[in-house]
Formats: structure tokens, sequence, C-alpha cells
């Protein structure tokens, strides 16, 4: 049975994990607007950190209870293969590279669910993969414009993204103490946190 204190330590959890998300976003804008880094050096490290979290994704299902099946160990290594291309000096090789991605991601998404129907993929690793595509958009308005501008509109939604984060946990907390027996995770208050996001990073086009 959840305790309180467990309850409000999951919590601080997502809570941390969403606005240290929001944070990362906000400070790739910055960079890419300001011309502080180059978007293509830039994709290279986003690559590489997400693939860090591929591998942990796979060590995290070595560890269950079920073997990982040859259909889902292929797209697994399909993945970390798609990010280990080499750079992307141009637009056209960025859309190219980030459309077989995110494919591969889909890919695997898939692969999962139907090898194990009552599996969800792991919270840590549905963050990264919202945070990569949300930098991934990002980073297409900077190769397809020589620079871009950080107008109000997308300021105030990063802080209106803030402090619907810290609601979106008291709003959770809530629900559990409502439904506790039907409440066993916070995907939903993830998926609309994400979303918030989205809507920022789309105001900068």
């Amino acid at each position: 049975m959840k305790t309180q204190e467990n309850i409000d330590n999951v919590l601080q959890q997502v809570s941390d994990k969403l606005l240290l998300a929001q944070q990362e976003i906000d400070e790739l804008t910055v960079q890419l607007a300001l011309g502080k880094v180059e978007a293509k050096d830039k994709f290279e490290e986003i690559k590489h950190t997400f693939r860090m979290y591929v591998m942990e994704l796979k060590n995290f299902l070595n560890a269950s209870q079920k073997a990982i099946t040859p259909e889902v160990k292929t797209k697994l290594e399909d993945l970390e293969l798609q990010l280990v291309l080499g750079k992307a000096d141009t637009k056209d090789l960025f859309e190219v590279q980030k459309k077989k991605i995110m494919q591969s991601i889909s890919n695997l998404e898939d692969a999962i669910k139907k090898n194990w129907s009552n599996m969800q993929m792991p919270d840590f690793f549905s963050h990264e993969v919202e945070q990569f595509k949300l930098k991934m958009e990002i980073l297409r308005l900077r190769f397809r414009l020589k620079g871009f501008d950080i107008r109000d509109e997308y300021r105030k939604k990063m802080q209106a993204v803030r402090r619907e984060i810290k609601r979106l946990a008291t709003h959770a907390n809530d629900k559990v103490y409502t439904r506790p027996e039907r409440y066993n995770d916070f995907r939903y208050e993830i998926s609309l946190a994400y979303k918030h996001l989205k809507n920022a990073v789309e105001s900068l086009t």
C-alpha cells in the first residue's frame, strides 16, 4: 500500500524531473538563439546523451524478469546505430537523421508493447524521449534559419510551464487522496507538462 511519504517522494521526483527538463529546453533555446553553440555540435551532444539513456533502458530490460526478445534487441541496436551515424552538417542531413531516429524510437516502443503487453516504457526513458523530441524541434528551427529571436511570448509560456508543473504535482496528490486504488502513476501529469513545453517551443516559429 502506498504511504503518504512514498507518494510525496514520487511527486517530488516527478516535479524535479519536469522542472529540469524545462530548464534544459530553455538553456538550449537561449544558446542557439544567441549563437553560442553550433547546431551540428549540439546535435551530436544531444544524441550522445540520449544514447546513454538507451543503454540504461537496455540494462533495465535485461534486469527484468522477462528476457529481451530478438525483436526488441534488434530495435534497440537499430536505435543505437542511428545515434552514432556521424555529424549532420546541413539542414538536409539533419532532417534525414532526425527522421530515422524518430522512426527507430517509435519502432522500439511498439516492439516493447508487442512483446510485453503488460509493460510500459519506464518513466526515466519516457522523460528522455519527450525531451529529445523537443530538442530536435529547436535544432530543426536553428538548422532551417540562420537565427531566431526569443520573443516575449516564448518567455511567458516558459514561465507558465514552471507554474503548471508545480500545479500538476499538487493536482496529482489530490487525485491520489481521492482514488488511491486507481491512481498508480503520474503519466497523465507528465504528458500534460510536456504538452505545455511543446507549445512554448512552437511559439518560437
